[in-house]
């Protein structure tokens, strides 16, 4: 199968599993804990983005959600198809992300807020609650700083020496 239809089954697999999830916690609504003292599962909405900032501007974080995918299409359209970039790492992160943010604009769209389950406590501090869709991208931003810092321009001198 060709790699850019690969990616969009990969990042709808990713989109998916997020989506159960949270339909099965936002069914049951628990509040189970994990490890104690660390690692609990519970129900909470997020009407905002990151730390909620933004809360209750619905519209506006829906706006700027397809503005930024539509760029991110635009990026992957670029990199995957134009330019055939191969880098593995690049293409695990582009799944990630893209099944990230379809993870979370559509529970925006569909339900007017994130469903976030996730609630880590660390030494005595509690980190905002997330979800498999905010995991997704995360790890995947962190692997594209990654690509930037040490593997970018490591591909394009060997591209400039041949």
């Amino acid at each position: 199968m060709n790699k850019k239809y690969l990616l969009f089954l990969y990042s709808f697999f990713i989109f998916l599993i997020d989506q159960v999830v949270k339909y099965l916690i936002n069914l049951y609504k628990p509040s189970i804990i994990v490890i104690k003292n660390v690692f609990f599962v519970t129900y909470e909405k997020n009407t905002g983005v990151a730390f909620s900032m933004l809360s209750d501007n619905k519209i506006l974080i829906i706006i700027i959600s397809i503005i930024l995918l539509s760029i991110f299409l635009y990026i992957i359209y670029k990199d995957i198809i134009i330019n055939k970039d191969n880098n593995k790492l690049k293409y695990i992160s582009y799944i990630l992300l893209l099944g990230g943010i379809l993870g979370n604009l559509f529970d925006r769209i569909i339900r007017g807020y994130v469903i976030d389950f996730i609630s880590i406590k660390i030494f005595g501090y509690y980190f905002p609650v997330f979800n498999i869709a905010d995991i997704c991208i995360t790890v995947s931003v962190i692997m594209l700083i990654i690509y930037m810092l040490f593997i970018e321009n490591r591909e394009k001198n060997k591209k400039n020496m041949i």
